[in-house]
């Protein structure tokens, strides 16, 4: 009877080690793949594009795009998905602002909007998901250039925002009308 208890006891040894190990290699599985790794963070890159549509009654008809592709492996659920167009006028002088970093000030904000419905408190994008999000907005014919800025937050990260801008040329501007007389 004493080789039974001998080989009982050696079996609950082998599982305390087998137990005490597991949890080492797994703590460091859990560490490499979420720490070290950040695979619970955001892998999410943003873009902005605008496509000119057409002329029609003084304004141009633009598609804003706003795009997010989730480079990770983790869903991710985002909330206020907002943007802005701004836009700047033949007549309008170039001046440099401090709020966007020095760059060219666009004076005229024009469309000011969000991409998530109202009715929604947030949307959600997939690992190895690329969604694009448009707006079909108007600018005036006498803007020369537009800037679209957009940017969105997540909802487990409060603050934390990725942006994305785009600047183009209206195409009804050729260089000779975009240049002052002296």
């Amino acid at each position: 009877m004493a080789d039974y208890e001998e080989l009982k006891n050696l079996a609950a040894a082998i599982q305390s080690i087998a137990t005490a190990v597991s949890l080492v290699v797994g703590g460091f599985w859990v560490y490499r793949k979420y720490v070290r790794q950040l695979e619970n963070l955001p892998h999410i890159e943003s873009d902005a594009a605008i496509n000119f549509i057409g002329e029609q009654n003084g304004f141009w008809i633009v598609e804003f795009e706003g795009i997010i592709e989730n480079k990770g492996n983790v869903r991710h659920m985002i909330r206020k998905f907002d943007f802005d167009v701004n836009a700047l006028f033949a007549d309008d002088p170039i001046e440099t602002s401090e709020e966007w970093g020095g760059q060219v000030h666009f004076p005229h904000k024009i469309i000011d909007g969000s991409f998530l419905p109202k009715k929604n408190d947030y949307f959600f994008i997939d690992p190895g998901v690329k969604a694009k999000f448009t707006f079909n907005g108007r600018v005036p014919n006498r803007t020369t250039m537009v800037v679209f800025h957009c940017w969105f937050e997540y909802v487990n990260q409060p603050g934390h925002t990725h942006t994305a801008e785009k600047t183009a040329l209206v195409p009804h501007q050729d260089a000779s009308s975009l240049s002052s007389s002296s």
